[in-house]
């Protein structure tokens, strides 16, 4: 079986201006921050400390732990990423990040293929960079979902089951907006989900569409609310 490496950094962009950009873990922060209402991160004090020598470092020792090579043989494909692990302190300008030094978080997620179905695993490890060690792994169950969901949907409905759905193809009916009026080949629906109709895997011809047209998408639904439309129908 042929396997696929990605080397990415895990978390999300903190803009502090054009030229400035910071990554952080975005699921340890929502995490620990579940419970705010308002969340305010102070990005000037937040900066990155791994180096891409050590992120591939820690991602190799990952994949070569004996745990990790048996779960990797009967994966079809994964992908893995490594970041930063942030301590949050609370100031009163909001949240400050702190990146732990020599420490390192690399995330796994592994995809069988079922025929009908397919899975998502995840798996966590964190890495002691000085020592080269892992020092703690997360494995998560294997979650199993079907290829497709033939039986149409509204787009709020889609998006409340977003996690159960991520990577199904979908059937989802709407109104149509923003077609023509943003950058990129995209289009509102509902103004609930975003729906990409020219990508890698399909050009799907809108000519005929305009705003306001109610129509019948399918395609790979990629959570939270993002379509990469396979088909569109004016209905």
């Amino acid at each position: 079986m042929k396997k696929t490496k990605t080397l990415t950094i895990l978390g999300f962009l903190l803009l502090l201006s054009v030229c400035t950009a910071v990554v952080v873990n975005a699921t340890n922060i929502l995490q620990d921050l579940g419970n705010e209402d308002e969340i305010s991160i102070n990005s000037v004090s937040v900066s990155l400390i791994l180096t891409p020598e050590e992120q591939e470092a820690a991602i190799n020792l990952v994949l070569i732990a004996p745990t990790i090579e048996d779960l990797l043989k009967t994966a079809d494909n994964y992908t893995v990423q490594a970041s930063e692990i942030f301590d949050i302190q609370e100031t009163y300008e909001g949240i400050t990040l702190i990146p732990k030094s020599g420490v390192a978080l690399v995330t796994l997620e592994l995809n069988r293929d079922y025929g009908e179905e397919f899975s998502v695993q995840f798996v966590k490890a964190t890495v002691d960079i000085e020592q080269m060690e892992i020092t703690n792994t997360e494995i998560k169950p294997e979650v199993l979902k079907p290829k497709i969901i033939e039986n149409p949907m509204l787009p709020n409905e889609l998006v409340e089951q977003a996690s159960e759905l991520d990577g199904v193809v979908v059937t989802v009916s709407g109104k149509v907006s923003l077609l023509g009026e943003v950058f990129g080949s995209l289009f509102e629906l509902d103004d609930t989900v975003t729906v990409f109709y020219a990508h890698e895997d399909a050009t799907v011809d809108v000519s005929d569409i305009e705003n306001g047209d109610i129509v019948t998408v399918t395609g790979k639904f990629v959570a939270p609310d993002t379509i990469y439309a396979l088909t569109i129908e004016k209905t």
